[in-house]
């Protein structure tokens, strides 16, 4: 029996969805996202509506509709935000500015990255430390700064390290070793 609130069909829209991307159907899991999303707006049901906007985005981007996915992730964190979950609405500012990074915006992918550091750092999210740190880190690589890139390449190595993160830290490495091959000094 369905909830009053209409819980029970989003959340099954919402695994429809899921199964959709474990089989590669883009589209099918972006129109179940979307669909769930309506009933979870009509609801009022914000925690669900964030869930929902990060779930889409993720599609969005892998479909190439980067404006789309920009709009999603920002909507997304400004949902997160309204229930209090910093955290979350950090996560989302920081896929905000991966939409920006591989729009070539890299001045809006500063920003959004740093917002969300900023965040981590005064919750102590040592991933998402690390994460953003790299993602700095890869914008001033791509801006051809590659003394200013290997410090927060260094610095997401270590975390990466410390949290036993081994795929994520071979990558920083590889990027510090580059970068040094290339004749970076830090």
């Amino acid at each position: 029996m369905e909830h009053e609130d209409g819980g029970d069909e989003i959340e099954a829209l919402n695994q429809a969805g899921h199964e959709c991307l474990e089989k590669g159907d883009l589209e099918g899991a972006g129109g179940r996202f979307s669909r769930a999303l309506e009933l979870a707006i009509r609801s009022g049901d914000l925690r669900r509506q964030a869930g929902l906007l990060n779930n889409l985005g993720h599609v969005q981007v892998r479909l190439g509709r980067l404006e789309e996915a920009l709009g999603t992730f920002e909507r997304a964190a400004l949902a997160f935000e309204q229930i209090g979950e910093r955290i979350e609405a950090a996560w989302q500012r920081g896929n905000a500015g991966s939409v920006c990074r591989d729009r070539g915006e890299h001045d809006a992918a500063f920003r959004y990255y740093r917002l969300a550091l900023e965040v981590f750092e005064e919750t102590g999210d040592r991933m998402g430390i690390a994460d953003q740190s790299g993602n700095i880190a890869y914008i001033h690589a791509m801006e051809d700064e590659p003394e200013a890139a290997l410090p927060w390449f260094e610095k997401a190595r270590a975390i990466y390290e410390e949290l036993g993160e081994e795929r994520k830290a071979r990558l920083a490495a590889r990027n510090i070793e580059l970068l040094r091959s290339r004749g970076a000094r830090e």
